[in-house]
């Protein structure tokens, strides 16, 4: 077999291997949906509960999804720092957005987590009542979701919460939106650990305005590297809730990731 053959049949290969992943991923939203989340709200009648079983319930199935695909020839990843990652609780999780795979590979290999989502995904027959029966937060860009965030810090024994500053992934071969001020917000309002997670996707795939079947020449690579942890005492000496702190914070958010993505 000729190597341009070998090539047109693995492209073929990944094509369909692609759709099947992306289709499994529907129907297993729709599971957790309407079967998984039902029987969770039988076994408790606790609220926060329910959300905690919904929510290792999607990193078990995240967990599967992503190592699927690395067995179908799709993608291949290594994490730095994993270990940081599995033993995070409580932290704000702060993250670039290369690729739509990035967020179930934060979820996938987090203890358990809370995420702000869009609205998109809030109101999508496939993922609205994964993300709903979780707690998930939905992203409105208003005060009342900066609270929704830092409420979900009240609570004992909080999981982490996952957010993307970016508010959507990037477009292709580009490395950073402008940060929203949402993370610098919760951030200075929670005061938490602010855990950054700087991630690449090589070749590019998946970003922002490729659909599904916009596969690249060859098997992507997605790289994570979780940093150390860090107090917003540690970014800036005052701390107050205003305006200019947001603003300070979230540039220094912007700085400090664009710096990480050129090493």
């Amino acid at each position: 077999m000729s190597k341009m053959l070998k090539q047109k049949v693995n492209y073929a290969w990944r094509m369909a291997a692609t759709g099947l992943s992306f289709s499994t991923f529907g129907v297993g939203g729709v599971i957790i949906g309407s079967i998984i989340a039902p029987i969770v709200k039988c076994v408790s009648k606790d609220a926060d509960r329910q959300q905690q079983l919904t929510q290792r319930t999607i990193k078990y199935s995240f967990k599967g999804f992503v190592e699927m695909m690395c067995k179908l020839g799709i993608m291949s990843y290594d994490v730095q720092g994993l270990e940081k990652l599995q033993h995070s609780q409580g932290e704000l999780i702060i993250a670039n957005h290369p690729t739509l795979i990035d967020v179930v590979m934060l979820i996938a290999f987090l203890p358990q987590a809370n995420c702000v989502v869009k609205q998109s995904l809030w109101s999508n027959p496939f993922t609205k009542g994964p993300v709903r029966s979780a707690g998930y937060i939905l992203n409105l860009g208003s005060q009342t979701f900066i609270e929704a965030c830092v409420e979900k810090f009240r609570h004992k024994d909080a999981a982490s919460l996952v957010i993307f500053p970016e508010g959507t992934r990037t477009e292709k071969q580009q490395q950073l939106n402008p940060f929203q001020r949402g993370a610098a917000n919760i951030a200075l309002r929670a005061d938490v650990a602010i855990r950054p997670v700087v991630i690449r996707c090589t070749p590019s795939t998946l970003t922002k305005n490729e659909k599904w079947y916009h596969i690249p020449d060859r098997p992507f690579h997605i790289e994570m590297r979780v940093l150390d942890s860090m107090q917003v005492s540690d970014i800036m000496a005052c701390r107050d809730v205003n305006p200019k702190n947001v603003r300070k914070l979230n540039a220094w958010l912007y700085d400090f990731f664009d710096k990480e993505l050129s090493k």
